[in-house]
Parts: C-alpha cells; structure tokens; sequence
C-alpha cells in the first residue's frame, strides 16, 4: 500500500516496535526512484511516553514520537497493531493521507467567513492573519469570479470548508443571505460531524441577542481582541495546527 501511495512517492522508511506494536516512520524525500529502509530498534517507554499504546493515547503517542523523531508536515508515522501471524493497519492510513493532502496542499485547509458586509474590513485582517498560518480561507470578494451565481458559490465554499466562522456584530442582521449560510453550515456539521466545526465570535459590543436562534445550540466565544480571537479560532478548528520548523 505505502509503496503505491501517490502522495507518499518518494520516502524513507524507519521500522521501530513496541511491544505488539510495529511503528513505521516515514520521511517524505520527494525522489520516488529511491527509497531507504532503516530500523529504529525497540522503542522504550520513555521515548514513547507510555506504558502501551492503545485507541485512547495512541494520538498523544504518534505527537510525541513526531517531536522525538523531528517529524515534519510531509512526514507521517503509522501504527501497526500485531493480530496473530499479522499486523492490522486500522485507520492510520486516513489519517496520513488526510496529512498529507494538507500538506502539500492536494486539499486546501479552506475556512468559510461568514460576516455582514459592513464588517468586511474587520474580516479582511482575520482573513490576512489566517493565511499567513497556512490557511486558505473563503471569502466572497476574493473566492467568487465575475458573473458567478451567488447562491451556488456559497454552496461550493461549504463543501470545501472545514470550518465557517461568523463574525457577530451588531451589524450581523439575519438576512436572505446570511440566514443561508447558517443553514449550509449546519448542513456540512451533520454531514462531516468533527471534521467540520461552526465557529461564532461575538464581537465590537455586540451580545447574544446577535446571535442567529440557530447558533445558539453551538459555543461561541466573546473575545475581548482580535488576538484573542484568532486564539478562539484555532482552539476550534478541527485541524491541529503544526509545530513550528524552519522555513525551506
């Protein structure tokens, strides 16, 4: 499967174990014609940061060893789980892929911002510092090309999205439009359940009576700044944010 894998064509392969455990830690060179295998031995406790790994730390374990490894965003590291004379995969093999595709921007990390226009220049500065931290988020000004039918783009920025954000002022009136976006965003909640997150910020003196009746059933955070409300966003997302490496 790793060797046919499109996304991962091109990279080095260290094996370690751990108990019933095989761990593969594989680093993404880019050179799909070489491909090394290395072995890491049997990992202790203390690098693996536990007694055993199992479905409740095995996430904390793979963020550890992605640390003690230096494990970049192109990287990925995969549990195997020893069944008899075998080894089952589970869902490691998702979660890599879904990394990877991320990564290397196969699927952008897209970001719906769902605001009144009055605020759009409030929303731009979000926006900016959004991109900056690799994400690519949707909005109307920039996302829809002339002519485009309103409706359907909105449509479109939703399914591309893992997360809308509305931006509560007391500008943020229920409107045609507006109503629409709550509805869409509640739509791919059901539909993408933790991989899709509705984010509300209440902001410039607004309160909860600003906030759409439908929104109520979800958090939302007033922050007191901006800064703070980039916090509250990336606290939100349903995409962990990575370690800090040094620029390529």
């Amino acid at each position: 499967m790793i060797e046919a894998w499109p996304i991962l064509s091109g990279c080095n392969t260290n094996i370690g174990t751990y108990k019933e455990w095989l761990i593969l830690i594989l680093i993404h060179t880019g050179i799909s014609h070489v491909k090394m295998n290395g072995g890491c031995g049997e990992l202790t406790s203390t690098i693996v940061g536990a007694e055993e790994i199992n479905s409740n730390n095995k996430e904390s374990v793979r963020r550890r060893l992605e640390k003690n490894f230096r494990v970049g965003p192109r990287d990925g590291i995969i549990f195997l789980e020893k069944n008899g004379s075998s080894y089952q995969i589970y869902d490691d093999a998702d979660i890599l892929l879904r990394k990877h595709e991320y990564a290397m921007g196969v699927v952008p990390m897209r970001i719906f911002l769902s605001h009144k226009g009055a605020d759009k220049p409030l929303v731009r500065d979000y926006k900016s510092t959004l991109e900056t931290l690799g994400f690519s988020p949707w909005l109307d000004e920039d996302a829809m090309s002339a002519g485009a039918e309103l409706e359907r783009s909105i449509i479109k920025g939703f399914e591309e999205s893992c997360a809308a954000i509305f931006f509560i002022t007391p500008n943020y009136k229920d409107e045609k439009y507006l109503a629409s976006e709550v509805d869409y965003a509640i739509q791919e909640k059901r539909k993408k359940g933790d991989k899709f997150s509705i984010i509300t910020l209440v902001l410039r003196s607004a309160d909860s009576s600003n906030v759409p009746p439908l929104l109520h059933r979800y958090v939302w955070k007033q922050p007191s700044t901006d800064l703070e409300g980039i916090r509250e966003i990336l606290k939100s997302l349903p995409i962990q944010v990575g370690d800090t490496y040094w620029k390529e």
